[in-house]
C-alpha cells in the first residue's frame, strides 16, 4: 500500500513550479475534494526525497464496500501509452475500503506522525497533511521505464450502489531521473 502511495504521490508533479491538478467531478455527492495540494521538487526526481503538504475536504462519511476506486495512467512515448496494472500498482482498480481498510499496511510514518487516518471509515471533515518528505524509491526490473517521462494521471471513485462519480481528479505530470555523474557520464552523457 505504501509503495502505491509513493508511485501515485511521485506521479503528481509537474515541471511547472506547482502542482496542476483539476477536478473532473461535479456532483453535490462528492466524497473528497483538494482545497490546495504542493510538491517539490519539481519534475519529481526519481529516485528521491519529495515533500508535499494537501488540504482535503470530506463532506461524508466514507465507509463500506460499495466505494471503487479506478485509476488510469498514461505515459508519453511518442503517443500516449497506459501503464499497465501490474502487482496492484499502474492502471488498476481497487476496492477503496478494502485498499485503505483497517486490514492494510501500518499507515505511512509522514501521516502517522500527524495523526491523519489512512483506512477507513473516514470521518466527515477537513485533513491537512503538513509539508511531509516521502521517499520515491528507485524504479527497477519492468518498473525502470518508468523512472522519467511525462504523465497524465486520471482517478476516479465510483460509488458501486448508486454508480454515481463521487470523487475524480486529473494530473499531467512529469517525472526524471537525478543528474549524471562520474567518469562513464562524461563519455555517454
Amino acid at each position: 500500500m505504501i509503495s502505491l502511495v509513493v508511485l501515485l504521490v511521485a506521479l503528481f508533479s509537474v515541471e511547472a513550479k506547482h502542482l496542476i491538478y483539476r477536478d473532473c467531478n461535479s456532483s453535490p455527492n462528492k466524497i473528497a475534494h483538494v482545497t490546495s495540494a504542493h510538491l517539490n521538487p519539481f519534475p519529481v526526481v526519481v529516485p528521491g526525497d519529495l515533500t508535499g503538504d494537501i488540504v482535503v475536504q470530506a463532506p461524508r462519511l466514507v465507509e463500506g464496500n460499495h466505494y471503487k476506486l479506478d485509476v488510469h495512467i498514461q505515459k508519453h512515448a511518442l503517443f500516449w501509452i497506459t501503464v499497465p496494472c501490474i502487482s496492484n500498482v499502474g492502471s488498476c482498480s481497487y476496492n477503496l475500503c478494502d485498499l485503505l481498510g483497517p486490514n492494510t499496511t501500518e499507515c505511512a510514518p509522514q501521516l502517522k506522525s500527524q495523526n491523519l487516518p489512512c483506512h477507513c471509515p473516514f470521518q466527515p471533515g477537513t485533513y491537512t497533511l503538513q509539508p511531509a518528505t516521502f521517499k520515491v524509491p528507485e524504479m527497477s526490473g519492468i518498473w525502470s521505464w518508468l523512472a522519467s517521462g511525462d504523465y497524465r494521471v486520471d482517478a476516479k471513485i465510483t460509488d458501486t450502489n448508486t454508480g454515481e462519480e463521487v470523487a475524480c481528479y486529473h494530473v499531467e505530470v512529469s517525472a526524471t531521473q537525478p543528474p549524471c555523474s562520474g567518469f562513464l557520464c562524461n563519455i555517454f552523457g
